[in-house]
């Protein structure tokens, strides 16, 4: 029944419509945006036997449409259909095939997937909307994008605030059990941004012709103190506990960033990948101060935003505990980056194990 709703519309004198959208790419030559016609009928089921006639000529006229064929759509008609249906034809009509021209989720999550890859976009940013696509997919199911109207939405919603954090890390349970098992839910910033993927995924949609409306747009839920309120904070306490001799290591020959990364963050402020990516030239001397240069300067460094470029004065507690003589040690080792011992990973840059 749902599906019907896609293409069929009522007048308010109770006549059957069919409308279909226009694929962007065949605009030009069909001369439309959206294709509508009466089915002139008052009877559901024949709407549907009707609009499911149409849609069997629009799939190839769409398609010459989009060659660059000359098409005509006053061509369209319903009424062949009901004529071999009269003679005793075999074909059966349900209105599953009303969805023929529906991609799915998934299939509308790959299309709008490699465009982003095209346009360059960060594969930890790609990787992010597909593990929320899935989210969607796993709570209301794979269903034709057309189909997903705000009750969809709202029930995403209500799922998927019940969920655990991390919940795209555990398999084998369904949202449902995630739900019942949840000692911890995800936090009002996370929902947020599972929205505004959901929402750039639509707003595709919505250009290509693959939905007509966006129902995850104001779904977000309004905060009443900023996001880094709810961020839990060290006590200078607890900073003297973590850094304390008796339960901070000592540096590791093997695994050198264990010891050097804490430290760095502490008296940095950086984010933990701006440090794992640091080369040995990013540490400069600026009017006779030693600073680390945050800087995008490789293929395998990359920053979070344009302005997030920076010198940071290297604080006198990173030279006290001896961070100068290890920068004096990897160059006399020929090493070109601070943490040589870090592999790369798309998604994550160097920080994949040190983030563990």
């Amino acid at each position: 029944m749902a599906r019907s709703t896609a293409y069929i519309e009522i007048s308010r004198h109770s006549i059957y419509y069919f409308r279909i959208r226009v694929p962007l790419a065949a605009r030009v030559a069909i001369g439309c945006t959206h294709i509508r016609r009466s089915l002139k009928t008052k009877c559901r089921r024949e709407a549907v036997l009707r609009s499911a006639a149409l849609l069997d000529q629009i799939e190839s006229m769409f398609e010459a449409a989009q060659r660059g064929d000359v098409v005509d759509v006053r061509a369209l008609t319903w009424r062949v259909r009901e004529q071999s249906a009269k003679r005793g034809s075999s074909s059966k009509v349900n209105e599953n095939q009303l969805g023929k021209y529906c991609l799915k989720l998934s299939e509308v999550w790959q299309r709008y997937k490699c465009e982003q890859e095209l346009e360059g976009v960060r594969h930890k940013t790609i990787y992010d909307k597909e593990a929320q696509i899935n989210l969607l997919v796993r709570i209301v199911g794979d269903i034709p994008m057309r189909n997903v109207d705000r009750e969809v939405a709202q029930q995403f919603k209500e799922t998927a605030l019940k969920l655990p954090p991390r919940n795209s890390y555990v398999s084998g349970k369904s949202t449902s059990q995630l739900t019942v098992s949840a000692q911890q839910t995800i936090s009002i910033t996370t929902f947020n941004n599972y929205v505004k993927n959901l929402t750039t995924l639509f707003k595709y949609g919505l250009r290509e012709g693959y939905c007509e409306s966006n129902p995850f747009e104001g779904l977000k839920i309004k905060q009443r103190v900023k996001a880094s309120g709810h961020r839990g904070r060290f006590s200078d306490n607890e900073l003297s506990v973590v850094f304390s001799p008796e339960h901070y290591p000592t540096e590791d020959q093997k695994f050198r960033y264990r010891y050097w990364l804490p430290y760095l963050g502490l008296y940095t402020g950086a984010r933990l990948n701006e440090l794992c990516q640091l080369y040995l030239d990013d540490f400069v001397i600026v009017n006779g101060i030693d600073c680390i240069h945050i800087r995008e300067d490789r293929s395998d460094q990359r920053l979070k935003s344009l302005s997030s470029e920076r010198l940071i004065p290297l604080h006198s507690e990173l030279k006290r505990i001896g961070l100068l003589d290890y920068l004096g040690n990897m160059k006399t080792n020929c090493a070109e980056r601070l943490f040589p011992e870090l592999s790369w990973s798309d998604c994550h840059g160097y920080s994949k194990a040190p983030s563990k």
